[in-house]
């Protein structure tokens, strides 16, 4: 499993750092939600999601089984009901980015073995995309444009590096310096995000190399920096005005902050009150970012940008402020929301969170009633969902941890 949860990232030129009141959003009454499960695999351990399109369609996958068989399903979600994705053979698919034409990239293994490799699935058939010579490959995210951004081995080792797929071949994005690049989405004109080693030389508090956000286009590879004046950072999603979302270490590497990156300067999106740590995840084109806020591990076992102690909340910022997404929700829903992956322009979220003791991944839907109105009144719990064939061991839930990882986010037992 380490294979598919693989990640790291790098960087050098310095970003501006300002806090700026950006102005993308329009003032406006706080609207509320409904929401939706995404549906499962009955008896599944947990289910994230990992996509989102302008049309509501949403992606995820299935955890069905860890140890000693490592299984799951990804899925199409569409108002709570599942289109499960096919495999390439192998016992695994991981569902990630899907575009206006519901087109699906993730990862699926080949037959026999449990190397995973890029895929993209069109009407019910899935395709291989191949590897840069290495063994294995993943895809995160497709363009409206069917532009496809992910990572894979090259043929030099074990190491990966992000690619980009367009009319022509797979090319290698290269790295920061270090040995290793994961790209984790890719917007409508091209341009791609992700994190890169920026050395090769391990980090005396966590034991890795340090890495940093990127940006890349046409061939140029664009380093973000240290974002806070440290290393550890990494951008997550890109939106069609070229704003990135993502996250940052602070000084001390103790707790990292959520970031909006607008031309070349830097807004730091602060986690809520009484919380410590927070990630920006996903960024619509009206500039809202989401994303979690939580409590810092302390001492941090590794970068804060890639751990977060859970329980969480998912959140949404709008002008550089946080709101809380639970508080948006009938208070009756029986939801906790955890996180934030994915923000639409219609203002639809596809995040995870837990519902009657289960981790499932959600969607909620903003419902633009009166300002009267309360939150409960406004937004109804839509519960309806489809499960498949139970057949997972059962499942004590511990604690919770967020884990990055071939630019989808998951939140884990652990």
């Amino acid at each position: 499993m380490s294979e598919l949860q693989t990640n790291r990232p790098g960087g050098a030129f310095l970003v501006t750092i300002a806090l700026l009141g950006f102005s993308a959003i329009a003032t406006r009454a706080q609207v509320t939600y409904s929401v939706t499960d995404l549906g499962s695999i009955q008896g599944s351990l947990f289910t994230d999601a990992s996509g989102l399109n302008e049309k509501g369609l949403a992606t995820g996958t299935s955890f069905i089984s860890l140890f000693p068989e490592f299984e799951t399903q990804g899925f199409v979600s569409q108002d709570g009901q599942i289109t499960l994705l096919p495999a390439l053979g192998g016992q695994f698919t991981f569902a990630a980015g899907i575009n206006s034409r519901a087109h699906v990239v993730g990862t699926a293994n080949l037959p026999g073995d449990r190397i995973g490799h890029a895929s993209l699935w069109i009407n019910g058939k899935v395709f291989d995309l191949g590897t840069l010579g290495g063994i294995s490959s993943g895809a995160a995210a497709i363009s409206n444009n069917e532009e496809i951004a992910g990572d894979s081995q090259i043929s030099e080792g074990a190491n990966f590096h992000a690619f980009f797929l367009g009319r022509g071949p797979m090319i290698d994005i290269g790295t920061l310096g270090g040995d290793n690049s994961f790209a984790f989405a890719l917007n409508n004109r091209g341009l791609v995000t992700g994190q890169s080693d920026t050395t090769t030389v391990l980090n005396p508090l966590f034991g890795i190399p340090a890495f940093h956000g990127f940006l890349w286009s046409k061939g140029v590879l664009t380093d973000l920096g240290q974002i806070f004046g440290t290393d550890f950072n990494y951008g997550n999603d890109v939106n069609d005005r070229d704003q990135v979302a993502g996250a940052a270490d602070l000084p001390g590497d103790q707790t990292a902050h959520a970031f909006l990156l607008n031309d070349g300067k830097i807004q730091d999106l602060a986690p809520l009150a009484g919380d410590t740590l927070s990630a920006g995840f996903g960024i619509n084109n009206r500039g809202q970012v989401v994303g979690v806020s939580s409590l810092s591990f302390v001492p941090a076992p590794f970068p804060p940008v890639n751990n977060f102690e859970c329980p969480c909340h998912a959140v949404i910022w709008e002008d550089g402020k946080a709101t809380d997404l639970n508080t948006l929700i009938p208070a009756n829903s029986g939801w906790q929301l955890f996180d934030g992956v994915l923000i639409n322009d219609r203002g639809q979220i596809a995040g995870d969170g837990m519902i009657n003791n289960e981790l499932h991944a959600f969607l909620l839907t903003p419902q633009h009633g009166t300002p009267s109105r309360t939150a409960a009144a406004a937004a109804n719990t839509d519960s309806t969902h489809t499960t498949i064939s139970p057949d997972a061991s059962p499942f004590v839930l511990g604690g919770l941890r967020v884990v990055r990882g071939r630019g989808r986010i998951s939140i884990q037992p652990y």
